[in-house]
């Protein structure tokens, strides 16, 4: 068996033992007396979902974490470039979380409605770093550098299509596919896993820092507290407000795609300033190249993947109802 049939059979491994553990514990919560996990339980349950099978996937198929996981070191430079280039693609994102939220809304809302009021450091460490290490080992690490041995392209697109998939619901897959792109394009550029890991780290500790304040500016404001939470209704913004105030929204999206195209721009200039200083500009340039005729695609993934858009318009059903 191929190794890209192999990683898209363990894809659909996580997808049902994703799906099948999660509801597992809330069936466990709803109908025992243990009530519902600690919110963190639930984080760590639910991050060992995802890496547990990627890792004994690597011990079963006797392969090496290295040749999976590039891990070496990067420089101070990189690091700060790095965080800069994020942030400048931090409006696309929420450009592309905007529009998702015109249409669902669990995603986003109830990260946000999690983060409220947690200890601080706790949330960085649940919600910001395991994140970032747990995912970008099977995303940029086992999924993406298995498929590049055959098309690199190909297997950016891939593997961030996998990832928007993996997070189960319309919200979050948009914006997080087009950081499944970026961050696979940030580890060529840098030969490290570790460059990813950072990217997605900061833009979990931005979300944790936001959370964190966003009730203290309220208070500072003289917001009630009951209208702290956005109050989106079901089905998304669009089906929440009149006519005229989508119309408004929607102004303010092209607004900020414009900035979006401004920030992105600038962000491959810092780009191509992270892959010359890690040596790689020639490399990237290259890197499309090469490539074998294997496919990508199989059975396996195709059913993985029609498992977690049924997910996911199962959870948009729930909502208009």
């Amino acid at each position: 068996m191929s190794q890209n049939k192999s990683v898209n059979r363990l894809f659909l491994t996580v997808v049902l033992i994703y799906i099948g553990g999660s509801l597992g514990l809330s069936a466990l919560s709803a109908f025992t007396p243990m009530g519902d996990l600690p919110m963190y339980v639930s984080l760590l349950l639910s991050q060992a979902m995802v890496f547990v099978p990627c890792f004994l996937y690597c011990k079963w198929k006797k392969i090496k974490i290295r040749e999976l996981i590039p891990y070496r070191k990067i420089n101070f430079v990189t690091i700060i470039l790095v965080i800069i280039c994020t942030y400048l693609m931090y409006p696309l994102m929420i450009v592309l979380n905007a529009i998702s939220m015109l249409f669902s809304t669990s995603g986003t809302a109830n990260v946000m409605e999690l983060m409220q009021g947690q200890n601080f450091v706790l949330s960085t460490l649940f919600m910001a770093l395991l994140p970032a290490c747990v995912e970008e080992f099977m995303f940029r690490g086992v999924l993406f550098h298995t498929y590049r041995k055959s098309k690199m392209l190909p297997a950016i697109f891939l593997s961030a299509f996998l990832f928007g998939c993996m997070h189960m619901n319309l919200n979050q897959f948009m914006y997080a596919f087009a950081l499944g792109v970026y961050l696979a394009f940030l580890v060529e550029a840098t030969g490290s896993i570790f460059s990813s890991m950072l990217a997605h780290f900061t833009l979990n500790f931005t979300s944790v820092v936001m959370s964190t304040l966003l009730p203290y500016f309220y208070e500072m404001m003289g917001v009630p507290e009951t209208e702290m939470s956005p109050q989106v209704g079901n089905g998304g913004l669009a089906t929440a407000m009149p006519g005229g105030e989508v119309a408004m929204l929607l102004m303010g999206i092209m607004v900020w795609a414009v900035v979006a195209i401004a920030t992105t721009c600038a962000g491959f200039g810092i780009y191509m300033a992270i892959c010359k200083i890690n040596g790689r500009w020639g490399y990237v340039k290259r890197m499309f190249k090469n490539g074998t005729k294997e496919r990508l695609i199989s059975f396996s993934l195709i059913l993985g993947i029609l498992i977690t858009f049924a997910f996911m318009g199962f959870t948009i059903y729930l909502e208009y109802l």
